[in-house]
């Protein structure tokens, strides 16, 4: 399969390794030149544009941050729908709002083009393992075409349903884990004021099987603040994380009042986060 991967960023650099792997003839596209001169390494040849890296593909993954990005790789001057030929599928990873996978959709069609939402869960361990649970939405047949490319980085694609069940499910999984992080945070903090270490609480949690995911508060700090002497590269990965758990959070509450659902839980853990990753 040609495919072409748009975003190379800690997610989408991981992957695109893993579709060379899995023996796909891959061209990736990123606005960084560390992460296009990373994909070379892997094995991947490099565009200078999201069109020229979509041109001649049969799938496309894209992996960007927000719903900005996603329009703006898809829909742009040099988007990737003003290359792609009709029976093409679009994979939309980054996590955007369902108005935004609407209009994608709708952009994709009138080129003859599929697109997927399809949600990504295990970060960037699952990414550089080709372990990712992958949740679809869209129609079996564009599931079934875009499958070698989905595939070649997930150890499960999940078809949720049509279009726009994937980011549903995948905002309905984020929703439980920033949730999570917040309780785990507030337990340390309780821990730590009665002389107990992070440590201790982190191994009590594991070992009662409470903690069945990623321990980001622990890897973010525990209970301590971050001040000025907290390396750049650690400040950076809590500013993404933060940044990552407010827009997924505002989606997943966005997407509960258009169906006019009560998510008292999830508004107060929203309220918290930004205090949970200690900036």
């Amino acid at each position: 399969m040609k495919a072409a991967m748009v975003g190379l960023g800690r997610m989408g650099g991981p992957m695109l390794a893993c579709a060379v792997t899995a023996g796909l003839d891959v061209t990736g596209y990123d606005i960084a030149e560390s992460a296009c001169e990373a994909a070379a390494a892997a094995g991947a040849r490099v565009a200078t544009s999201p069109a020229a890296a979509a041109e001649g593909a049969q799938a496309v993954s894209v992996i960007v941050f927000n719903d900005r990005q996603a329009r703006e790789v898809l829909t742009g001057p040099e988007g990737i729908l003003s290359v792609l030929a009709p029976g093409a599928v679009v994979a939309v990873h980054t996590t955007v709002t369902l108005q935004t996978i609407v209009e994608l959709a709708d952009a994709a069609a009138q080129q003859g083009v599929a697109l997927l939402d399809a949600g990504i869960s295990g970060g960037e361990p699952g990414a550089r393992a080709g372990t990712l649970v992958t949740m679809v939405g869209g129609s079996a047949d564009a599931v079934r075409a875009a499958e070698p490319l989905l595939t070649a980085y997930s150890r499960e694609v999940i078809h949720a349903g049509p279009l726009g069940a994937g980011m549903t499910l995948k905002l309905a999984r984020n929703a439980t884990g920033y949730a999570f992080m917040v309780a785990v945070q507030e337990a340390m903090e309780l821990a730590a004021t009665a002389g107990i270490d992070a440590a201790t609480v982190k191994h009590v949690l594991e070992a009662t099987a409470v903690a069945e995911q990623g321990w980001a508060p622990f890897t973010l700090g525990g209970p301590d603040p971050i001040g000025p002497e907290t390396p750049v590269e650690f400040r950076r990965q809590l500013e993404h994380t933060r940044d990552l758990g407010h827009k997924d959070m505002d989606q997943a509450l966005a997407l509960a009042s258009h169906h006019g659902l009560s998510t008292d839980f999830l508004t107060a853990a929203r309220a918290a986060f930004r205090r949970s990753v200690r900036l």
